[in-house]
């Protein structure tokens, strides 16, 4: 009886052995062409460190992976793959080609994988998975997972949108609308947004309130995310151009800076004159009105200048115009030929300056002509007008005069008429 015991036990303990060494054929073949050993992940072993939930990391956090394996036959063109799925932007890293020699011997790939970014999450921390793959040329690719959770940084601003205008014209405000929101694992206290144009000196902030990591459904005013307006002043007397502007948004605990770029234009103002030609004679003077035009929201302060010309004098009548904003005012030019100009064209220049550095020129045409020869369109041409009337009316009477002598003169003597005498 117990022979027969000491078989049949003799009898199961073989066949547990054989089941054993079956089970484990099958798990090396399931295994595929590599039999994975270890994977730490930020110097922790899933295998040795008695990993029983998931390893922990914090967010935008850059993490060693290293891979141990042993190989189980001989392969060419192995790949390693390690990756994390479900994020905007792809978490992986991956080896070249290599080859696998005999069995038995120890790999060992190192990887390094970005972990996502915290404003990715949309709640404190998210559980992930992190996917190990094998591949090799012939072979049935297998992978293996690992499970991660991953949680926001304790402290973290992220500025969800910057909106501003492209293009501000000199003198004028530009609006700075930011929405900063709270992505971190705490609650921020007093923070700020800054904004600022390095290459002017400009720089205003203004105060964004408390923010708390997660929104509040019971309570409107308390919430992850605020948007704030900034109001930057551009100097009357910046240069046209490009020109880089930063937005900084901080507490005590976290801050976080963006870059952008902003034009900035010289006021579009206008320099017109009237009219561009006329002629007088030498000693005589014409007026030109200049008008100068401001379409800004500012005032525009215009230094009106002539250049020297030769044979004529410029007069400016206001050489310093303050034109307000969205109007405009008018400048006499008033040319002078000089006595003894030469006939002929004379071109003369005058130059608006502005306050903020930028010269608008503006020319006018001026013919000198002797008296007999002035057109309708100068002062001499007028007074010339004048003389002529007077003669005229001069000779008119003259003229009247003479006639009416000659008709004195020609009077008929009266006939002197007797009366008939009676003498009865």
């Amino acid at each position: 009886m117990k022979t027969f015991n000491m078989k049949s036990k003799a009898i199961m303990v073989s066949f547990i052995a054989l089941f054993a060494i079956t089970f484990a054929l099958s798990t090396v073949v399931a295994q595929g062409f590599v039999d994975i050993t270890d994977v730490e992940f930020n110097g922790i072993s899933m295998s040795l460190d008695n990993v029983v939930n998931a390893v922990a990391i914090d967010a935008s956090e850059s993490v060693p992976v290293e891979v141990k394996f042993n190989s189980l036959t001989d392969i060419e063109d192995v790949r390693v793959k390690v990756y994390i799925e479900g994020f905007k932007n792809d978490i992986e890293d991956e080896t070249s080609r290599f080859h696998v020699l005999g069995i038995g011997n120890k790999y060992v790939k190192r990887f390094t994988l970005k972990m996502p970014s915290t404003e990715d999450f949309d709640d404190l921390s998210d559980d992930v998975t992190l996917l190990v793959r094998f591949s090799a040329k012939g072979e049935t690719s297998f992978e293996e997972t690992y499970a991660l959770k991953v949680q926001r940084n304790l402290h973290s601003l992220n500025l969800l949108s910057i909106d501003l205008s492209d293009v501000v014209v000199a003198g004028n405000s530009v609006a700075v609308d930011v929405v900063i929101e709270n992505n971190g694992y705490d609650r921020l206290d007093n923070v700020y947004v800054k904004a600022s144009i390095p290459g002017l000196g400009v720089s205003r902030k203004v105060y964004a309130g408390d923010l708390a990591p997660t929104i509040d459904g019971f309570d409107d005013d308390i919430n992850d995310a605020v948007v704030k307006r900034v109001y930057l002043t551009i100097p009357n007397n910046a240069a046209p151009g490009n020109y880089e502007i930063e937005v900084e948004a901080y507490n005590y605990d976290a801050s976080i800076t963006a870059l952008g770029r902003v034009v900035i234009e010289d006021v579009q103002g206008g320099v017109l004159p009237s009219s561009t030609s006329k002629t007088i004679s030498p000693g005589q003077e014409s007026t030109f009105d200049l008008v100068l035009i401001n379409p800004s929201n500012r005032m525009v302060v215009y230094n009106i200048m002539p250049e020297e010309t030769k044979g004529v004098l410029v007069e400016i009548s206001d050489p310093v115009v303050a034109v307000g904003a969205d109007s405009s005012r008018t400048v006499q030019v008033k040319v002078r030929a000089t006595e003894n100009a030469d006939e002929g064209t004379y071109i003369v220049t005058v130059n608006a300056n502005t306050d903020t550095g930028v010269t608008k020129q503006v020319s006018f045409s001026v013919s000198v002509e002797e008296p007999s020869k002035v057109g309708i369109t100068g002062n001499a041409m007028g007074t010339n007008n004048t003389v002529v009337l007077t003669v005229v009316l001069v000779i008119i009477f003259a003229v009247l005069l003479i006639v009416l002598i000659v008709l004195l003169s020609k009077r008929p003597a009266e006939t002197e008429e007797f009366g008939e005498t009676n003498y009865y």
